[in-house]
């Protein structure tokens, strides 16, 4: 296993866990729960693994490979169209997992982050206007 190896898997646990604690503040009816809206590209990383057992069963088997490449390459292909729409189904299904609990969006108190947002969803209003003037007050650092 290579560096990048353990690296994904241990991406694709990190989502796993994350999707876990979104669960758990539900079900102990947290009232704010937070988490970053692009959740499900966290699992796309388990694809570099797979395509080393993909080169793994070309070393020990290259004539089988040699006959069926273009499947192989195909397949290859596929696997990555799957793993990204994927991710998309993740983040979104987390979303509305997390508004069919009940959690409102609140969209004053999201994080803009470069390539995603930290999204906010709270019990009611009131926590969600909280939120908002904690953010609204100036860091001390």
């Amino acid at each position: 296993m290579t560096f990048f190896d353990i690296l994904f898997i241990l991406l694709f646990w990190m989502g796993y866990d994350i999707v876990n604690r979104i669960a758990a503040d539900i079900a102990h009816s947290a009232n704010s729960v937070e988490f970053n809206n692009r959740v499900g590209f966290l699992f796309v990383g388990v694809g570099i693994p797979v395509a080393h057992l993909f080169a793994i069963y070309e070393y020990f088997w290259p004539n089988v490979v040699a006959r069926r490449n273009a499947l192989f390459n195909y397949m290859f292909l596929i696997l990555l169209i799957v793993l990204f729409v994927c991710g998309f189904f993740i983040s979104a299904r987390v979303q509305a997992y997390v508004a069919r609990a009940g959690y409102l969006h609140c969209p004053q108190a999201d994080r803009q982050l470069s390539f995603s947002t930290g999204l906010v969803y709270t019990k009611d209003d009131a926590i969600c206007s909280q939120l908002i003037e904690e953010k609204r007050k100036p860091r001390r650092y």
